[in-house]
């Protein structure tokens, strides 16, 4: 019984659903041996992460003969329940990157009142960038992020309420140092602690794409060509990336475009219901 098991997660400023790997389940044949190791991990701490699991070795595999019936989405229910996570925000289901191969999954997901919060907004989220800035920041930059609850509201203690990521190639972590904040931010650690915080990529303010389990971003040679995961920060036309053995042979690929224009996304790790 998962539910007596001790779950431990770091209370650092690590966002914790950042830089996993997924060598462990991408060559694993079945959707139920990923859910069922993925139910009992220690890396998984949060419905969003076994969510971004299930999907990335849904979007990677041909799935034609999987059928998510009631009994399959009971279970994730279930493993929820006896791991005393919270719900997903509903926005997070609804922007998710759509394919074949993913699509029925996410609806029956999306529809699930046990799994879904109502909420439609994000905790918070960064200005767009275009995908060089982008990559550029990523590298070694800062994300600042301001609250988006329908319009950034005044914070009791004063100023508008955010957050800044600070970014280098190895880490991205909350910068919980008051006096590096710009005036018009003001850090609320309550609701902004890393504990509370899962991050996607959202492409042209539409598209969200899971960044669980990407493990870091690689570049070539000359830091020309990235990739993050399956995700690919290049032209068709531009070097093809090459430079890592330590770079998963993912499947299916996602080319984010030189004109997208590319931002964080932070959502709610909502309170058990």
């Amino acid at each position: 019984n998962i539910s007596n098991r001790k779950f431990v997660q770091e209370d650092n400023s690590n966002i914790p659903n950042l830089f996993l790997s997924f060598e462990k389940y991408i060559n694993l044949e079945s959707f139920d041996e990923v859910l069922n190791d993925m139910a009992v991990s220690d890396l998984v701490v949060n419905l969003y992460m076994l969510f971004d699991g299930l999907w990335t070795w849904l979007y990677q595999n041909n799935n034609d003969d999987l059928r998510f019936d009631d009994d399959l989405i009971l279970r994730i229910v279930q493993v929820k329940k006896d791991r005393k996570w919270g719900h997903m925000a509903y926005s997070y289901l609804n922007g998710i990157c759509k394919s074949r191969r993913t699509s029925f999954f996410t609806y029956k997901i999306k529809s699930c009142d046990e799994l879904v919060s109502p909420v439609t907004t994000s905790l918070a989220s960064s200005r767009e960038y275009s995908r060089a800035k982008f990559v550029e920041k990523l590298h070694h930059g800062q994300f600042k992020f301001t609250r988006t609850v329908k319009h950034a509201t005044k914070c009791e203690h004063g100023g508008i309420c955010g957050f800044l990521l600070q970014t280098t190639s190895q880490t991205i972590r909350l910068n919980e140092n008051p006096r590096e904040y710009p005036s018009e931010i003001h850090l609320c650690k309550d609701q902004c602690s890393p504990a509370k915080m899962h991050l996607a990529l959202v492409e042209n303010d539409e598209t969200i794409l899971p960044l669980t389990w990407l493990l870091k971003p690689l570049c070539d040679e000359e830091e020309i060509s990235w990739e993050w995961g399956w995700l690919q920060f290049h032209d068709r036309d531009e070097r093809k990336f090459i430079n890592s053995s330590s770079a998963l042979p993912w499947k299916h690929g996602y080319p984010l475009n030189s004109g997208d224009q590319l931002r964080l996304g932070c959502f709610t790790i909502f309170r058990e219901i």
